[in-house]
This record gives C-alpha cells, sequence and structure tokens, in this order.
C-alpha cells in the first residue's frame, strides 16, 4: 500500500495566508499567457517587448505588466533585454515541444478547472448547476462548449502518463482490456502499443466517440481498438476482456456508483482477471498530496456525493466485492496513484 511521507506543517504565517490567497493571480496570468501562445513566440525568436506586442496585439504597458507576473513565477526570464524561456516552459508550454500540453492547461484546468470552482461553495452545499448530470457533462456535451475539444485536450494531457502507466504495467500476458471511462482513448493506445497481443474496447460517453475514433486512427490501431458509446454505470459491460482499467473514473462518480464500479468489474472479468484502477487519490490520513488534494476538491464540482479517494478506501471497495488486492502505488507522483486487484482464480 502507498504510504504518506511527513506530516504538512501548519502555517504559521500571514504572508503564507496570502501566498494561498493570491495564488489564483499567478494562474490567471499562465492561461493568458497561452491565450496569446506567448511561450510559442518567445521560443520562435520574438523575444524583445516591441516586436511581441506587434505579434499578439498587446500595447506595451500591459504586455510589461503581464511579462512581470511571468517573471515572478520562473515561466520566464529576460536577460539583456531579450526574454527567454525556462527550460520547463519550453517542453511543456511551446507548439511542438516534446511534452506540449498547453490546451490541457488553458482549456482543462483553465476554461473547466478554474472557471467551475466559481461554484465550489454552493456544490458544498450540495447544489448542482446540471441538477440532472455532472459538470463535465453538462457544460461541455450539454451546454455545447465544445466536447471534441475538450477530449482532445484531455488526450494532450493523458499522453505522458498513460505511457508512463503502460511501462509500469506488465500487460504480456493479457489479451483484452475494457477502458471504462476512456475518453480519448490515451491510455488504451499506450498499452496497445506496448503490448501487440493486446486488443482494447473504449466505454465512454457517445460524445467522445468520434475523438476517440480519430486518435486510434492516427495511431493505425483500428484492427485492434473497439469503441462502446455509453454510461458506465448503465451500460451493460461486454465480459470478453481480461484486464479492466477504470482512470480518473472513481473520482467522478458517487460512493453509491463507486460499488456498482466495482462489482461490474469483478462480474465482468474472469477468474485471474486483473481490475486497475488509477485515479486522484490522498493518503490515508487525507493531509497530502496537495495537488491530488485539490483535484479531488473539483470533484465536488461535478458530483455533490464525490468521495476524497485514499488507497485505503480504494482496496477496501475493491475487497468487498471479492478482489484480491496486490496493492497501491504512486503512479504520478503528487496526483494519482494506481490500485491493482486480480480476480481470485
Amino acid at each position: 500500500m502507498a504510504t504518506s511521507s511527513e506530516p504538512i506543517k501548519p502555517i504559521e504565517d500571514v504572508r503564507d495566508i496570502s501566498a494561498i490567497t493570491y495564488g489564483f493571480m499567478a494562474s490567471k496570468a499562465l492561461f493568458a499567457a497561452l491565450d496569446f501562445d506567448l511561450f510559442t513566440r518567445i521560443e520562435g525568436g520574438i523575444a524583445q517587448v516591441p516586436a511581441l506586442a506587434r505579434a499578439t496585439g498587446i500595447s506595451e504597458n500591459r504586455l510589461v505588466t503581464l511579462l512581470a507576473a511571468l517573471k515572478s513565477v520562473g515561466l520566464i526570464a529576460e536577460r539583456g533585454g531579450r526574454l527567454i524561456n525556462a527550460p520547463a516552459t519550453s517542453k511543456f508550454l511551446v507548439a511542438g515541444a516534446p511534452g506540449d500540453f498547453r490546451d490541457y492547461v488553458r482549456l482543462v484546468n483553465g476554461a473547466l478547472g478554474y472557471e467551475t470552482f466559481r461554484h465550489l461553495s454552493g456544490a458544498l452545499r450540495g447544489e448542482r448547476v446540471f441538477p440532472d448530470k455532472g459538470f463535465y457533462e453538462g457544460l461541455f456535451y450539454s451546454a455545447g462548449i465544445g466536447g471534441q475539444q475538450f477530449s482532445s485536450a484531455q488526450h494532450s494531457g493523458s499522453l505522458g502518463p498513460a505511457h508512463l502507466m503502460a511501462k509500469r504495467v506488465d500487460l504480456g500476458g493479457r489479451k483484452r482490456l475494457l477502458d471504462v471511462g476512456g475518453g480519448s482513448g490515451a491510455y488504451t493506445l499506450a498499452f496497445c502499443t506496448a503490448n501487440p497481443q493486446l486488443k482494447a474496447t473504449i466505454l465512454d460517453f457517445p460524445q467522445t466517440e468520434e475523438t476517440a475514433r480519430k486518435y486510434v486512427q492516427q495511431s493505425g490501431l483500428t484492427d485492434r481498438v473497439a469503441h462502446l458509446a455509453g454510461n458506465a454505470i448503465t451500460t451493460d459491460w461486454p465480459k470478453n476482456h481480461d484486464v479492466v482499467l477504470m482512470s480518473y473514473v472513481w473520482s467522478a462518480v458517487g460512493e453509491d456508483d463507486i460499488a456498482v464500479l466495482a462489482r461490474r468489474a469483478f462480474d465482468a472479468l474472469p477468474p485471474g482477471g486483473l481490475v486497475l484502477v488509477h485515479d486522484f487519490m490522498v493518503d490515508n490520513t487525507r493531509e497530502q498530496p496537495p495537488f491530488a488534494a485539490w483535484y479531488l476538491l473539483g470533484s465536488v464540482l461535478d458530483n455533490p456525493n464525490a468521495v476524497c479517494l485514499t488507497p485505503e478506501y480504494t482496496e477496501g471497495a475493491l475487497k468487498r466485492v471479492g478482489f484480491k488486492v496486490e496493492g497501491t502505488e504512486v503512479m504520478l507522483p503528487g496526483i494519482t496513484m494506481l490500485t491493482r486487484a486480480p480476480k481470485p482464480a
């Protein structure tokens, strides 16, 4: 089981409170910079303020102020009158960079995450913005914000974690993967690429299917990946799979639905089959890591019955339906954990 590290030290200074209070301003500066693709322009050589102002249409006085905010958090620096990106900025926030996930930051964290947290107080009171559905489904798929655009942004942010998991989890002896709530298919594609014998089915809302099909086709895996449009809670699961993956699914549903998902996974798998639950989790003391705690707080916005996931809770839910839990390990440090549990032979 994953264990916690040193306890979080309680804050003692008013400046620590201020740092929390004003942290949203740095986030907004980053989102605005991505809206104007400042980092790509700087990387491409538009590295002086007058030229950058002309390229973006931002007046110099306003641009200088934005750049100061970006410098203050280490995203960029200025040397000899020329702007330069920080190493991480060049790697992750520049068009065409190896780890480019600008759309994920701008759309998933900015347009969705940041804006939806305006509803947090209401969500804590049990109020729902969309009474009959979760916030993600309601905002992007029903209100017309752009389900395909959102799924594509999610895909760009999931590629790195998906390939990491495919390296860490050996599916060499497995034949068929059921990716429940698989979205754009990033995890399916990573596992199929790492395991040539593996075939898969992606189960998710109908609105995600077109995006998933696009990425499957681009990967040349159309003969190995099937699609099942539906709801993981109500749609019948196929039973000819020996691995069930649920990534970022349990944090999006309530406690009753977690029990349903665990039972469905157990019933769908043959003896010896494997379930993988990958999600935001805090340690069993529910103190850390901070990023995981914040993501789980965001889950309350999507579902008022959302659970603060821990290894202990996740393993317990799987054990109650009959799985033999192997353990929980850190997957994305500071953010997610992975629980593995086979069905007894």
